[in-house]
């Protein structure tokens, strides 16, 4: 696959402070054995962006719960997750509902930023049963706090007695494709000066319409120009517990990281042989780009170091 060349203007960096709080119950998208081990922490409520929609079927309702995770890096999801209607004032509608199969003792997943859990509860309406009106569904972890209560877009009515009443859950996972070069468009920021290094917020943007999901630490090269060799070391990847591991972008969203580059003056100039870099080259599975830039950087030494990816277009978590 041939690099694509970028070299847009980014909007005004906005610092995202998304600090790896908690969320509460649910279910998990494509945790590593190692990912899933670590001690993450449990998701809240206020970390999950959610929304709901309704249709009809015959006899009943289905109103689709979508539930995104915002948590940088990532928080614990737990399963099984239980669904409730709920009335205007509060007041519980019908019983708890579980998808099935349920499991019989609550476990944890590791849910990245970005990835989306999406539940269709669908409830008989008015076909031989007494009825109540809902205007929410309770989204729970048995014994566990706080509760998440998503509006529906009108009220619903939901059997609670006679010979039809039941409501029934079925629970998906929406997992994004892995991004591609075709949808992304890489930009390097201003820099944040530091001590012997500075700090660019190095950018990808999905242009595409559909989100998609970016893995690992980039591989950045300086190149001498566009379509030229490297000059020197690949960037040092820096494996940092703040950053994500795995992050989803919505069309139009923005992640970065923070591309550190060292003063070349730090460095003995025979252990360094300083040179002006033109351009960037960022690989990650299924992508590579290349932007302009102009950095003064090592041929014989890595002078430049990466990190892995935030949301916003900061670089920073």
């Amino acid at each position: 696959m041939s690099p694509r060349l970028t070299d847009r203007r980014s909007p005004r960096r906005a610092a995202t402070a998304l600090v790896a709080l908690a969320l509460f119950g649910g279910f998990g998208t494509v945790p590593s054995p190692a990912t899933a081990a670590v001690a993450l922490p449990a998701c809240l409520p206020e970390h999950v962006s959610a929304v709901a929609a309704l249709s009809s079927r015959p006899g009943g309702t289905t109103a689709r719960v979508v539930l995104t995770s915002r948590e940088v890096p990532s928080c614990r999801w737990a399963v099984p997750t239980g669904y409730q209607f709920i009335d205007a004032h509060g007041a519980t509608i019908g019983p708890v509902v579980y998808a099935l199969p349920r499991p019989t003792t609550t476990h944890w997943v590791a849910l990245p930023y970005g990835f989306t859990v999406v539940a269709r509860v669908t409830t008989m309406s008015g076909v031989n049963c007494t009825t109540r009106s809902a205007t929410r569904v309770r989204v729970t972890v048995a014994g566990r706090g706080p509760s998440l209560d998503v509006a529906l877009p009108r009220v619903v009515a939901v059997c609670v007695g006679g010979t039809t009443a039941w409501t029934s859950v079925v629970e998906t996972r929406v997992t994004p494709a892995r991004c591609a070069t075709g949808q992304l468009a890489l930009s390097l920021g201003p820099p944040n000066g530091a001590a012997g290094t500075s700090y660019y917020p190095l950018r990808l943007r999905n242009t595409a319409r559909v989100a998609c999901a970016l893995s690992g630490i980039p591989v950045v090269h300086a190149l001498g120009n566009v379509g030229g060799a490297p000059v020197g070391p690949a960037a040092r990847r820096l494996s940092l517990s703040d950053y994500a591991t795995t992050i989803a972008l919505a069309p139009g969203a923005t992640v970065a990281t923070a591309l550190g580059v060292g003063d070349v003056g730090n460095y003995p100039a025979s252990s360094c042989a300083p040179t002006s870099a033109r351009a960037l080259s960022v690989s990650l599975p299924g992508v590579h780009l290349v932007t302009r830039v102009t950095l003064r950087v090592c041929t014989l030494v890595a002078s430049l170091s990466v990190r892995g990816w935030v949301p916003g277009t900061s670089g920073q978590p």
